[in-house]
């Protein structure tokens, strides 16, 4: 099995020549990344805007989750 610093990520010459070369640099580690990846392969850092925010169902979800609790609670007592 190989260990991480093993494996590498970078992108492949086939890669570049299927999704083209349109790449940049990561601004936190300067790995080469595709321009529409959303986090660094290399070490993590979030890419986009829309990769670090939650999506709205998650949060409605919660909510929901959490009425129903306190709703369920409160019949308790």
């Amino acid at each position: 099995m190989a260990r991480g610093r093993d494996i590498d990520e970078d992108p492949s010459p086939e890669d570049v020549q299927k999704f083209g070369g349109e790449t940049v640099r990561c601004p936190a580690c300067g790995a080469e990344v595709y321009d529409q990846a959303e986090w660094c392969h290399k070490c993590g850092a979030v890419l986009s805007e829309s990769a670090g925010r939650t999506p709205r169902w998650v949060w409605v979800t919660g909510l929901a989750v959490i009425a129903a609790l306190v709703v369920f609670g409160l019949r308790l007592f």
